[in-house]
């Protein structure tokens, strides 16, 4: 293809996955020669893109789709442990490590291949891209459906800089999330896959894709609305953790203002249990939107509703929160849905309008062709858990067994019935229904005295 259809046309590809049962959004793509199919979460607080290869064999886990299998491919390589970027070795190859607080970790080994957005029935660009191999997986990460990740923050090796010094003009990515499924373009944005209910409004971003936010207000169906908020801070845009997060202060304002106009029956008779709220389904139209100022300088307005905004239906009649108080400053998944999310990394900036973003529950849908897995993503809901991506904001050094040496211990849950982020250790016992896990790791990606970005939390990580 040729750049005067990169200039008209995005790569794009459907994402699967939702925020109140699934927890996540993943995205195929091919990888090889011929192209093997990979299900990667999109997660824009990290920047390896990685999945186990056959070599791992028993010691890695049953996930949606096969093991990628390095000799299938023609334009397979290793990556050398002497080439520029690499400064962690297993043998003769570049190497990386990764480690869950609770104790579940992943090692492998990087390679180049080529790397193609989405099914082969779409004529998107391909282009070698440096990848991870996973050789071993331990716990929770054993368990998860989706292959792999795909990190999409601003690094060394990452795919968007990688496809960019390729086959697309810049370094430029959208993602819309829906309420189930979504899509995802590289290069430019196609309108026809997620086409937009109100311009793009743009905003500055500064490392880690953080913005701030210099106010919230509450605005009542009544027309009323008052200000709780204002100078929150610098948040981090990050699509692979699941749910929003404020200082305890800032969840308990918000909280409390939101409880406070639907008072006496404002908002459609709803009543309060806990982070929760018992309603009827049109009683939710009623709660009040939450309009964020977004950016410095001129400042753009973000509206954030309740209904598949800040409340999830959990249950019938039953709507929780997707925000709680637990920094470090995080929108994640549920503050982006049903909006046009663009990462313009050449200019960095931010772009966000509404959106009516596709709705897709399988692979079998618009003519893709089925997964691996039989039944795709549905068949395996039940093993989903709900996924903090967060990096932390406290450098920690990794001891000599690959730990940190203060792991984070969790918290409990909050008042009602609503299921949030805990504890993994605490709460493996129990099944992925009745609890989540807080599924913070660490990437060691091979960086000598680098501040390595990962699925969840940061390191400060000389050479191991």
């Amino acid at each position: 293809r040729d750049r005067r259809r990169l200039a008209e046309e995005a790569d794009e590809a459907w994402l699967y996955g939702d925020v109140h049962t699934l927890y996540a959004y993943h995205v195929d793509v091919l990888v090889g020669t011929p192209g093997q199919m990979q299900s990667v979460i999109v997660d824009t607080g990290s920047s390896t893109t990685a999945f186990p290869c056959t070599t791992c064999g028993a010691k890695c886990g049953t996930h949606l789709d096969a093991p990628f299998d390095p000799d299938g491919s023609s334009t397979f390589r290793w990556v050398s442990c002497g080439e520029s970027q690499c400064s962690r070795c297993a043998g003769d190859l570049c190497s990386y490590g990764v480690w869950y607080v609770e104790g579940s970790s992943i090692r492998g080994t990087f390679f180049e291949d080529v790397l193609h957005l989405g099914h082969g029935s779409r004529g998107n660009s391909a282009h070698p891209v440096r990848l991870g191999c996973h050789s071993e997986e331990t716990n929770l990460f054993k368990t998860q459906v989706p292959s792999g990740i795909m990190g999409l923050g601003e690094a060394s090796w990452d795919v968007v800089e990688a496809l960019a010094e390729g086959p697309l003009e810049r370094e430029f990515f959208g993602l819309c999330f829906g309420s189930q499924g979504g899509a995802m373009s590289l290069g430019v944005i196609n309108q026809t896959w997620t086409p937009l209910l109100e311009p793009l409004e743009w905003v500055d971003y500064s490392s880690g894709y953080r913005i701030p936010i210099n106010e919230i207000v509450v605005a009542a169906s009544t027309g009323s609305s008052s200000t709780p908020l204002a100078d929150l801070g610098d948040f981090m845009v990050d699509s692979g953790t699941t749910y929003t997060y404020f200082t305890t202060s800032q969840a308990n304002s918000l909280y409390g203002a939101i409880a406070s106009a639907c008072a006496d029956g404002a908002c459609g008779g709803a009543l309060q249990s806990g982070r929760c709220w018992d309603a009827e389904d049109g009683a939710i139209d009623s709660f009040p939107a939450l309009h964020f100022s977004l950016g410095s300088g001129s400042p753009v307005t973000y509206v954030w509703p309740a209904r598949e905004g800040y409340l999830i239906e959990q249950s019938a009649g039953r709507w929780c929160y997707t925000f709680f108080g637990d920094p470090p400053l995080t929108l994640g998944a549920s503050f982006m849905m049903n909006h046009l999310v663009v990462f313009d990394r050449g200019s960095r900036k931010l772009g966000f309008a509404r959106a009516a973003c596709p709705a897709i529950s399988s692979r079998s849908e618009n003519g893709e062709p089925p997964g691996a897995a039989a039944g795709g993503l549905a068949g395996g809901a039940q093993n989903w858990t709900a996924i903090d991506l967060r990096q932390k904001e406290e450098e920690e050094e990794v001891g000599e067994q690959g730990q940190p040496h203060d792991q984070y211990d969790g918290h409990g849950g909050h008042e009602g019935d609503h299921v949030e982020p805990t504890s993994a250790a605490a709460s493996s016992t129990r099944s992925a229904i009745e609890q989540t896990y807080r599924l913070a790791l660490v990437y060691a990606m091979g960086f000598s005295g680098h501040l390595l970005q990962a699925c969840g939390w940061q390191v400060l990580l000389g050479t191991l």
